[in-house]
């Protein structure tokens, strides 16, 4: 029965840019424990090359495109996620804008873009979710954080402080929604091995250096971040609210 409680057969989830790195890595556990997906990504083609793979597995996918910073746009992902599966479960806020830039080189357009990106298209995307899943009293929210949202990282001022934002929005939201059988967590990876981080791992030796800033000696990989979002997206999950949770290695006991 314990086992039973993770199985996610019937029901149905958006990932915001699931076209690759911890969101691809977060969309393909789901599908595995039989969730159907919608890969929403920036780049269409690329979402529709992972939604006709997973597909290929016998997964329910859905491939969609568009810009998360027009968050004009954002609601109907919601509305395109359910009319294709005729439901709506699931809401992973993964995609985001992170931009090295020297702090006191930042514009308001610098900081404006990422905190639209990354704040403000989340929660606009949790208040279309919510219509859903208070109506049928069950639904999950997990918003992707970031280790920078507790350290912080120079050079990356805007972005931190925008991940630090989605913490407090994770709680605070909690608190909102929990009487209607909704949860909400925060997944906060620490280093990884994507494609943001592709040039810093210019060589195997550089890798191996890199582990070394990790108490477990080794660099995350997206995968790892499928285990915890089963957990939190089912039924196992359901007296888990609020919380911020970090996968890193150990990055954060430092």
């Amino acid at each position: 029965m314990i086992f039973d409680s993770f199985n996610l057969t019937g029901r149905a989830a958006l990932v915001t840019g699931s076209g690759r790195g911890i969101g691809l890595g977060i969309a393909r556990g789901l599908t595995e424990a039989g969730c159907a997906v919608a890969i929403q990504d920036l780049d269409l083609k690329m979402a529709q090359n992972v939604a006709r793979e997973l597909a290929a597995t016998g997964a329910r996918t859905l491939a969609l495109g568009g810009d998360i910073g027009d968050t004009a746009h954002v609601a109907t992902l919601v509305s395109q996620t359910f009319e294709a599966f005729g439901s709506f479960d699931i809401l992973v806020n993964n995609a985001a804008i992170q931009k090295q830039t020297p702090w006191t080189d930042l514009t308001p357009e610098d900081i404006e873009s990422q905190h639209r990106a990354n704040l403000a298209a989340p929660l606009l995307l949790c208040q279309a979710a919510s219509a859903h899943f208070s109506r049928q009293k069950w639904g999950r929210i997990l918003n992707i954080g970031s280790i920078q949202g507790l350290m912080g990282n120079a050079g990356m001022l805007a972005y931190s402080t925008s991940k630090a934002a989605i913490e407090n929005l994770t709680r605070a939201l909690a608190r909102e929604l929990a009487a209607d059988g909704v949860t909400v967590n925060c997944l906060a990876p620490g280093y990884f091995d994507t494609w943001r981080n592709r040039e810093d791992f210019a060589s195997i030796d550089e890798k191996a250096r890199r582990s070394e800033w990790v108490p477990v000696k080794r660099i995350g990989e997206p995968e790892d971040c499928a285990g915890i979002a089963i957990l939190l997206c089912s039924e196992a999950g359901s007296y888990i609210t609020g919380q911020t949770i970090y996968v890193d290695g150990g990055m954060s006991l430092r």
